[in-house]
């Protein structure tokens, strides 16, 4: 979208528009500005995927004057707006309904107006539903201490670089897991025939390992990896050691959950240029680590292990993209708060 384009926008946004062409507008502004999804656009105009694409499409054939004429006078209003609209966000949200049916019903109960099921369906997809699993969430989380961990990330990162930073030291910050590896098969679905049972090997084997991971936030966007057959403080050290010594002028922050068998941030086994941040408890949706243990389970699962060296080495060959391509893990960390974060706190 070229510079005359983007003024056509600016200038026809700043001049009193009816609300259909003010959404069209909003659209386009959007894309035009190149900071948010499509997935966030169709929220932010309140318009399904396809429409969006039609509005980019239209202003570039015709400008904005072909995008702000209109060959219809505007179809029967919405049921659900407003006040109701905006209730119906919250819940969709929070994962309130398990079914169509179950918004529909709610819909109903607030407006005294019937829908559609397909109706009910495409509406819900209209504001960025779909249907998903649920994460299981403990009984004792927090989300309170969840939100303000997000909020005050910046400042705290500030606290425990912003010294070293000025100084002149490297300041890199990582995020830690470990995850337990064993030759009890990890199961998972496949594409198979309809009618057709499928089968996967399975034995009743108790051997385990432990695999040590952390990743770069950003920066290099490095990963770290230990294999240890078993864990507690001592073997935490050890690898807080590692992840110490691949870079030893640097001041090393590190996100990790507050695990019974991680170091304490006061621990005298830390070395000295490390400094711990601990996530609220029962928080695992805040460590990116947390996606790697599901990528290597997919990786291994459906097979049996003649012993834990082979799985190990299997787990080494799946990690491989991860430990040589940092493009990789900066995907996998993502561009959302956790990066915003560290770009808005300490410097890195």
């Amino acid at each position: 979208m070229g510079e005359d384009l983007v003024q056509q926008i600016e200038q026809a946004w700043v001049q009193p528009q009816p609300d259909w062409a003010r959404r069209r507008l909003l659209v386009v502004r959007l894309i035009a500005q190149h900071e948010l999804t499509v997935a966030q656009i169709m929220r932010a105009a309140d318009v399904c995927r396809q429409t969006v694409f039609t509005y980019r499409d239209t202003l570039l054939a015709g400008g904005v004057a072909a995008l702000l004429q209109r060959e219809h006078g505007g179809g029967t209003p919405s049921v659900v707006r407003g006040a109701v609209r905006e209730e119906l966000l919250q819940q969709l949200e929070q994962g309130k309904f398990r079914r169509a049916k179950d918004a529909l019903a709610w819909v109903k109960k607030r407006t005294r107006r019937q829908l559609s099921e397909g109706g009910m369906r495409k509406l819900l997809h209209r504001l960025g539903g779909k249907l998903k699993v649920p994460r299981k969430s403990h009984a004792k989380k927090d989300p309170a201490k969840a939100k303000a961990f997000k909020a005050e990330l910046p400042q705290r990162l500030e606290e425990l670089a912003g010294t070293a930073a000025r100084a002149g030291q490297p300041v890199r910050l990582w995020v830690l897991d470990e995850h337990r590896y064993g030759l009890l098969p990890v199961i998972r679905r496949v594409w198979a025939r309809r009618g057709v049972r499928v089968h996967a090997p399975y034995a009743t084997r108790y051997q385990w390992g432990y695999l040590h991971e952390a990743m770069e936030v950003d920066g290099e966007n490095s990963m770290e990896t230990l294999f240890t057959p078993c864990i507690d403080r001592d073997v935490h050290a050890l690898f807080l050691q590692q992840i110490a010594q691949r870079d030893p002028q640097a001041l090393h922050i590190i996100i990790q959950d507050q695990a019974g068998f991680h170091l304490p941030v006061d621990d005298a086994r830390l070395p000295a240029n490390v400094r711990l941040l601990p996530l609220p408890p029962y928080s695992p949706e805040l460590n990116p680590v947390e996606r790697l243990g599901d990528l290597v389970k997919d990786e291994v699962c459906n097979r049996l292990y003649p012993s834990l060296r082979r799985l190990e080495d299997r787990i080494i060959a799946a990690l491989r993209p991860w430990r040589t391509d940092a493009r990789r893990v900066a995907a996998l960390i993502g561009e959302g708060w956790l990066l915003n974060s560290v770009n808005s706190g300490a410097p890195t």
